[in-house]
């Protein structure tokens, strides 16, 4: 086998595991606090450190009309898959605490690819956590259990939290 075949075959097989890594970590960036700026900062960096990159072995570019579909996909995945490593890298190096909450409210919902059928009767796919902290609502999703059925809005509960070190918090629930 050459060269540029086995390189190809490792590129396709790297991207399938990126993909279905990230398809597993969005579930902790849905349930995190502040993720929206975690990934603008992990995409802004990620984009600068990539243009230095490229800008420092410029050389390797030449002419540089020949290497601009490489440049535009090394600029694009990298930006895309960013968020990634980003929420890895603040879940990763962060320590688990319980941290105190308002509840509002905890309410199943049913989610299906292929619509209902004839018959079938409804079971909840996972539960949405609505809480409240300093002001501001919340939103976590989780599929195992309903946590909460007894509490009442207003209640304080205590929920598993990840502090992580970018700043951003991650709500641990399964």
């Amino acid at each position: 086998m050459s060269r540029p075949k086995l390189y190809a075959i490792l590129s396709v097989i790297t991207l399938f595991l990126l993909a279905g890594l990230y398809a597993h970590e969005l579930n902790f960036l849905f349930n995190s606090i502040g993720a929206g700026w975690l990934v603008a900062g992990s995409m802004l960096f990620m984009l600068a450190a990539v243009c230095t990159g490229l800008w420092l072995g410029r050389d390797r570019f030449t002419p540089w009309k020949r290497h601009v579909p490489e440049v535009l996909l090394i600029l694009v995945f990298s930006v895309l898959f960013a968020p990634l490593f980003g929420s890895l890298i603040n879940r990763w190096f962060s320590l688990k605490e319980y941290q105190s909450f308002e509840f509002v409210s905890e309410r199943p919902y049913f989610a299906s690819g292929y619509g209902v059928l004839k018959g079938e009767k409804i079971q909840p796919t996972g539960y949405i956590l609505t809480v409240r902290e300093k002001g501001r609502e919340h939103r976590f999703k989780y599929k195992k259990q309903a946590y909460y059925p007894l509490t009442n809005p207003g209640e304080v509960i205590m929920l598993p939290v990840r502090r992580g070190i970018f700043g951003v918090n991650v709500v641990l629930l399964k």
